[in-house]
């Protein structure tokens, strides 16, 4: 196991069962949680110097990320599908809680038979699917795939702040992604997060995770987020509409009174995948509940019934 990586298995053995005339062992089934970190560089290129001085560093961060196995995995049967969970700006992973296990989504996947993981995404919890939440993810899914028995090409979900971190991921790193599912997404840094920020910190985050000039958040700096802004990222207008390429299959749920994150971007988000000719749906509720960013019955069996289309 990886330096510094910590295992925590909870919940009851479901069977154990050793047949010692034959010698044959038959695994236990076994729900488990498993802490661990990954490392992450912190450090921003200085894009500004010109000469030979160095323009990049190293700020070693050791990240806290969560992988929770379904009761049905073994090391040596057929491999599980695996999902990364980016949880909002409510919460997110530390050394032994996340906040995801509060809620009845990611049980209704290790259910269904998924592995799911996060990572907090950096020393914030309003991670703002900047780099940090990126690199995180990534490296947390190296390690996964080198000590599970997970499929290489895994599924995707944003929940509120983590329509941000799962965007982002998808298109750094789409080759191994297969489809993707977002909960009253944040879509747009400037006018879902910056313009209405749900915290006082919001704004600070931002400018934290994005590196601008002005770390106090009293200054939008919009030329940092470039590349890094869901809503805007391959989205371009053709002569005649707005178009946006995205890579892999894509369903939202939201509903359409959410102040907190108002729909409007999932809307334009849709529209401008389907001016591309992308694949994506978008699914209105007729509801002023955030708290549908993590999930609900009727919601987790649409999620079920989506993922297993691939």
């Amino acid at each position: 196991m990886h330096h510094g990586t910590t295992m925590v298995i909870r919940y009851l053995l479901c069977f154990l069962l050793v047949q010692q005339a034959s010698g044959k062992r038959v695994h236990a089934q076994v729900v488990r949680e498993v802490f661990f970190t990954v490392p992450i560089n912190l450090k921003f290129p200085d894009e500004r110097l010109v000469g030979l001085t160095p323009a990049d560093g190293d700020s070693l961060y050791h990240d806290h990320a969560v992988l929770k196995l379904p009761a049905g995995y073994t090391p040596d049967g057929p491999p599980v599908r695996l999902v990364y969970m980016a949880h909002g700006a409510g919460g997110g992973v530390t050394a032994d809680d996340w906040f995801l296990n509060r809620f009845d989504l990611q049980r209704t996947l290790l259910d269904e038979g998924y592995a799911v993981f996060d990572v907090n995404g950096g020393p914030l919890v309003e991670n703002m699917g900047g780099s940090w939440a990126v690199q995180s993810a990534y490296k947390a899914y190296a390690y996964i795939r080198n000590h599970y028995n997970v499929h290489p090409q895994i599924m995707v979900g944003g929940f509120s702040m983590g329509g941000l971190s799962s965007v982002n991921f998808v298109y750094k790193h789409s080759s191994i992604v297969l489809a993707h599912v977002l909960f009253s997404p944040v879509l747009d840094v400037y006018e879902q997060a910056w313009k209405n920020p749900w915290m006082s910190s919001t704004r600070q985050a931002i400018a934290q995770v994005y590196n601008f000039t002005d770390q106090s958040g009293n200054t939008w700096e919009e030329t940092k987020v470039t590349g890094w802004n869901p809503l805007r990222i391959h989205t371009f207008y053709n002569g005649t509409d707005t178009v946006k390429i995205y890579p892999v299959p894509v369903k939202i749920w939201h509903g359409t009174r959410d102040r907190v994150v108002p729909i409007a971007s999932s809307r334009l988000f849709q529209q401008y995948i389907r001016n591309a000719g992308g694949y994506i749906a978008l699914r209105e509720i007729d509801s002023d509940d955030h708290g549908l960013s993590c999930g609900n019955p009727v919601i987790n069996r649409e999620l079920v019934l989506f993922l297993k289309r691939f």
